[in-house]
C-alpha cells in the first residue's frame, strides 16, 4: 500500500535521486547535455539542481511523496497562487552555489531564461492557479499506474486547500497523453528555441 504525505529533508538524498535518474533524458534538461564536457558532468549538473529545487519545495512544505516499503517511490511538488516562485536568493540558501562546480554563470543563466519561456502560458492566466511544478515516479517501478495515483493524491490536498484550477507544463508528446488521460486541458502548445535547439513545450489547466 502506497502512502501519500509531506516530504521532510531527511529524505531529500533519496528524492535527488529519482528526480536526477527520471530526468536525465527529459528534453528540457537534455537539450543541455551537449555543453558538457562528459555525460557524468551533465549528470552531476542535473543532480545539483534537483537537489536545490526539492530542497526549495521541502522547505515550503509543498513537496509530496508516495511511500511503499519505506521507500520512495513517486514525488510531486506543488506552488501555491500566494506563493511566488523561487528567486535567486532563496535558491543560493538551499545550497544554489553548488551548480557552478559544473556550469558556468552563463549557462545556468540561459537555463533559467528557457524554464521562464516554458511558464509564459501558464502566467497569462487571469485566475490564481496551482501550479504542479514537479511529478516524478522512480523509474524502477514506472509502468504501474503510480504517476496517476500521485497526481491523484495531490488533488484533495490543492482543493482543502481552496484551489481552483491546478496548472502544468510539459515537453513530450508522450507526458501529454498522461494528461489528457487524467482531465488535464491542453490550452497553449508553442516551439521554443534554445541555441538553435527546438524545444516543444505544452501547457495545460485542471479545473477543480
Amino acid at each position: 500500500m502506497v502512502l501519500y504525505r509531506k516530504a521532510n529533508l531527511r529524505e531529500l538524498p533519496q528524492i535527488t535521486k529519482i528526480c536526477t535518474q527520471a530526468y536525465q533524458d527529459y528534453p528540457l534538461f537534455h537539450i543541455l547535455s551537449s555543453e558538457f564536457k562528459s555525460k557524468n558532468q551533465y549528470i552531476k549538473f542535473l543532480a545539483s539542481l534537483e537537489r536545490i529545487y526539492a530542497k526549495t519545495f521541502i522547505k515550503r512544505k509543498f513537496c509530496l511523496v508516495g511511500v511503499e516499503e519505506q521507500q520512495i517511490i513517486s514525488v510531486a511538488m506543488l506552488q501555491t497562487p500566494s506563493t511566488k516562485p523561487a528567486g535567486i536568493l532563496e535558491y543560493l540558501i538551499n545550497g544554489g552555489l553548488s551548480v557552478f562546480k559544473y556550469a558556468n554563470l552563463r549557462l545556468v543563466k540561459a537555463f533559467l531564461d528557457l524554464i521562464e519561456q516554458t511558464e509564459a502560458a501558464r502566467v497569462k492566466i487571469v485566475e490564481p492557479d496551482w501550479y504542479l511544478a514537479n511529478l516524478v515516479v522512480n523509474p524502477k517501478v514506472q509502468g504501474k499506474h503510480l504517476g496517476s495515483d500521485m497526481l491523484q493524491s495531490c488533488l484533495p490536498f490543492v482543493k482543502k486547500n481552496r484551489g481552483k484550477i491546478l496548472t502544468f507544463n510539459t515537453n513530450t508528446e508522450q507526458n501529454c497523453k498522461f494528461y489528457h488521460k487524467n482531465d488535464f486541458i491542453e490550452f497553449d502548445h508553442r516551439i521554443l528555441t534554445w541555441r538553435e535547439q527546438k524545444l516543444e513545450n505544452w501547457s495545460f489547466v485542471m479545473h477543480l
